[in-house]
């Protein structure tokens, strides 16, 4: 999968946590497990990168909640949003692509988790899918 070259700024609704990423983002990947629907009241868009590319301009209403036994979730605590995916013995870091501001230069790659995906909506067939 290719990645994108990019020193960029993403944040929160608020502004209260604010990350610098250096070097490249992953494409997206839209995850429609149950968590993910469940975290952000629809399927959630990832890019990752390794979590030593980013920089905190800001974190101070940075809270995590262990979403099971191999993962936890990053979100801000004043605005809601939700803003990390992080597997507990990765490396790398998944990214709300949303926190990011145009151009991304990102684009969506697959979907997975699909077996979870609602009825409201609908998939793009020219994109893979994945039931896990």
């Amino acid at each position: 999968m290719k990645k994108q070259a990019t020193s960029k700024i993403a944040q929160c609704l608020c502004g209260n946590i604010k990350i610098k990423v250096n070097g490249k983002l992953r494409h997206v990947i839209n995850c429609h497990c149950s968590q993910c629907m469940k975290t952000h009241g629809n399927y959630a868009a990832y890019t990752s990168c390794p979590e030593a590319n980013i920089t905190f301009v800001n974190k101070r209403t940075l809270k995590w909640y262990k979403s099971s036994n191999i993962a936890k979730r990053g979100f801000c605590s004043t605005c809601g949003a939700s803003i990390f995916y992080k597997l507990l013995k990765s490396s790398n870091i998944s990214i709300a692509a949303g926190m990011f501001s145009n151009p991304t230069k990102l684009k969506t790659y697959s979907n997975i988790f699909t077996k979870g995906k609602l009825d409201y909506y609908k998939l793009d067939p020219r994109l893979p899918k994945y039931n896990k």
